[in-house]
């Protein structure tokens, strides 16, 4: 037996309703969806700012390492004279020059 009109109309309308119910819900996992890949974005920015930081934090340390080897150098190099004085002094008469 064919379906009446009416019933027809009644069945594609529950189906209307179901799919307009499921498009309701995507529309809302879509919208998490969106919230939650701008918040993923704004904790990559705030990730890049903090690597940024430590990156001109280990700069800063690496150039105050390379000004304290220069200083090692340099006191190196005064201990040197300094010892080589004496030991001239020591070598000398009288330790006198």
């Amino acid at each position: 037996m064919a379906e009446t009109l009416n019933t027809r109309v009644t069945r594609l309308e529950g189906l209307v309703e179901v799919l307009a119910e499921k498009q309701a819900k995507l529309d809302d996992v879509l919208v998490l969806l969106t919230e939650a890949q701008i918040r993923t974005e704004q904790r990559f920015q705030e990730a890049e700012l903090q690597f940024q930081k430590v990156q001109e934090q280990f700069q800063d340390v690496a150039q105050r390492f390379r000004e304290t080897d220069e200083r090692f150098r340099q006191t190196d190099v005064r201990i040197e004279n300094l010892v080589s004085a004496l030991g001239e002094m020591l070598r000398k008469p009288n330790g006198r020059a």
